[in-house]
């Protein structure tokens, strides 16, 4: 009898808003994230779920709490 695991949960995420709205390309945010850029963009696409170590490298280089970045029930309006 194996253990079957659960289905991972998808993440909605704001990262791409508040990279674009850094003025930063995929690439410098990856660079500083320390991950490829097709990471980022995996991430962003809601293809990838990032382990907690990249969120947190997310959260602080763009200068955003992790709830504000990421999600499992969707997002309000943002706030001004």
């Amino acid at each position: 009898m194996g253990t079957q695991m659960a289905d991972p949960v998808a993440f909605q995420n704001r990262v791409k808003t508040y990279r674009v709205d850094r003025g930063l390309s995929r690439q410098e945010l990856a660079n500083r994230v320390q991950v490829h850029p097709q990471t980022i963009g995996a991430i962003e696409r809601g293809q990838f779920n990032p382990t907690i170590e990249i969120a947190l490298r997310l959260s602080e280089t763009l200068g955003v709490g992790l709830d504000e970045l990421f999600s499992r029930d969707g997002f309000g309006p943002l706030k001004s």
